[in-house]
């Protein structure tokens, strides 16, 4: 049986782990992307500026890695970033192969020596210059591990705006580049400023603005969602089934349109009718606006609002973990690599699912609060919708009482360090009932709070987190998890309530057909397909 992960501090704790140090990244562009991963993949698992060890006779700081290193799950995504001043000087003939090398050539080579260092090197990564504190979260094994490769690169933005006379100002996508075709101007029918796959001979790498790593972002913001996108992403532009996307909002909107049709399973593309299975499509320019437009992207919006409940809900763990304010748990001492692990199962949901999630306690929030029961609990078990099968999630709330002492003003003898424990032991009777009862379930994520959390997040007291697992069930677990659901009174077949909870990604879906009205006249004038060589 696993042990607790995590808890909040409170007063009283002799003994605190180490604060972890994450950068912030140097320059403005740095910086930018440093709060784009705290704001997408949250701040334990994102991390600015890593460093790997070559010094000179031990001496100086240890040479940069990459720009960002975002870890969670079997996904690690290595960020680049290069911020490079056009040529305003230069004929595009000069300004845009130079820049092409400075900045996405320069960029590749840091991820591809990066992704060398993992590899080979896993255990000598660093968060700081002097090579003091190693990277504090294990990285995933390397027969299940998904590497991606992402370059952001400033500079040309304005240069292709006035090329193009467009207000995007991102990188055209041109598939059929490879390398230094792109600098090519010799080929016929050459589109300046489009960027194809730069790294043809290895992982897929990609490219992207410091604006549209902005969009997708936004609209992408938790590291299933993103990585998603990349694993499809780096796919589609690796057939041949694309010539031209205008940039990449267009891309994006493409890719947001046909996973809602395809009922949230990420695509960039339905199945084809067979009169088209061998042309190439070209996006239609104002994809994106139309996306943004639709009825169905507002009610998206709106129906999200709640799945934030759940990242306060993690930052609060989080923020403990990087300060080095954790406290024990049932007698285990704070544990980064145990705490992330309970912390990873929900930080791999996607925003789709944190809305169902964020939903539930919200419900049990307000029963918790309008009630007169001082213990709610509610057990989640998982759904299709879920980032991670064969798992579970238990939320209980429990007031700062306890049923045999409510005559003497509802306090416990031992005051809140005897609170503490008692909703620790109550919450890890929970998960193993939990488990017992379905033995489906390989691991359940344990969360309790007090009764002064809110859905706006913290309001004091403190929370508990544990990820509890049974390796195999002997006839005393078995046993512990009968007594203890006769201790605490809970999961009883006569008390319990069942329901189904049914959301949609896209509540309504009619605003893709309003999306389609608006934009059929436009896409008659601009077929999204087109022959291929050949054809």
């Amino acid at each position: 049986m696993s042990e607790p992960d995590s808890e909040q501090p409170a007063a009283g704790t002799d003994e605190l782990p180490k604060k972890i140090f994450r950068g912030r990244g140097v320059t403005a562009s740095e910086r930018l992307l440093a709060d784009l991963g705290d704001h997408a993949f949250l701040d334990l698992w994102s991390y600015p500026n890593l460093f790997y060890e070559k010094k000179t006779g031990g001496k100086g700081d240890g040479k940069e890695m990459c720009d960002m290193l975002v870890v969670c799950g079997d996904d690690i995504i290595i960020f680049s970033d290069k911020a490079i001043k056009w040529q305003d000087d230069r004929p595009l003939e000069v300004a845009w192969p130079r820049f092409y090398r400075n900045a996405i050539e320069e960029a590749v080579k840091q991820i591809n020596g990066a992704a060398n260092w993992i590899d080979r090197f896993p255990d000598k990564i660093f968060t700081d210059p002097a090579c003091t504190q190693k990277l504090p979260i294990e990285l995933p094994p390397v027969d299940t591990r998904r590497m991606h490769g992402v370059v952001i690169a400033t500079g040309a933005q304005l240069a292709i705006k006035q090329h193009y006379n467009d207000d995007s100002g991102s990188f055209p996508i041109v598939p059929h580049f490879k390398g230094r075709d792109a600098i090519d101007f010799s080929q016929p029918n050459f589109f300046p400023f489009g960027i194809g796959d730069v790294n043809p001979d290895g992982m897929f790498i990609h490219v992207f603005d410091d604006l549209s790593i902005r969009r997708v972002i936004e609209h992408l913001d938790t590291i299933t969602d993103f990585t998603q996108y990349l694993n499809e992403r780096a796919r589609y532009l690796r057939t041949d089934r694309l010539a031209l996307a205008y940039g990449e909002e267009e891309l994006l909107a493409l890719y947001l349109d046909s996973t809602m049709r395809n009922n949230g399973v990420p695509t960039f593309e339905l199945p084809r009718p067979k009169a088209l299975k061998d042309y190439v499509r070209i996006t239609a320019q104002g994809e994106w606006r139309a996306y943004l437009m639709s009825d169905a992207y507002f009610t998206k919006k709106m129906a999200d609002e709640v799945s934030y409940v759940w990242d306060k809900l993690i930052k609060l763990f989080t923020e403990n973990i990087l300060g080095g304010t954790s406290v024990e748990i049932l007698d285990t001492p704070p544990d980064t690599v145990l705490a992330e692990r309970g912390l990873r199962y929900m930080a791999l949901e996607t925003r789709f699912f944190r809305r169902i999630l964020g939903r539930s306690i919200v419900e049990l929030l307000q029963r918790a609060h309008q009630g007169k029961e001082i213990r709610h609990a509610r057990g989640m078990l998982s759904t299709s919708g879920s980032a991670t099968r064969r798992q579970a999630y238990l939320f209980l709330f429990l007031v700062l009482a306890y049923p045999d002492n409510l005559e003497k003003g509802g306090e416990l003898p031992g005051g809140y360090s005897q609170y503490r424990r008692t909703r620790a032991q109550m919450l890890q009777a929970y998960c193993l009932v939990l488990l017992h009862k379905h033995r489906d379930i390989d691991v359940v994520v344990g969360i309790a709070v007090d009764a002064r959390w809110t859905e706006k997040g913290h309001q004091g007291g403190s929370e508990d987190l544990m990820a509890v697992s049974i390796d195999e069930w002997t006839d005393e677990l078995v046993a512990d998890a009968l007594k203890a659901q006769e201790q605490f009174d809970i999961f009883r077949e006569d008390k319990m309530q069942y329901s189904h909870m049914h959301a949609t990604d896209y509540p309504n879906k009619a605003g893709s057909a309003s999306r389609q009205k608006r934009t059929s006249r436009h896409r008659k004038k601009n077929n999204p397909f087109r022959p291929q060589k050949g054809k």
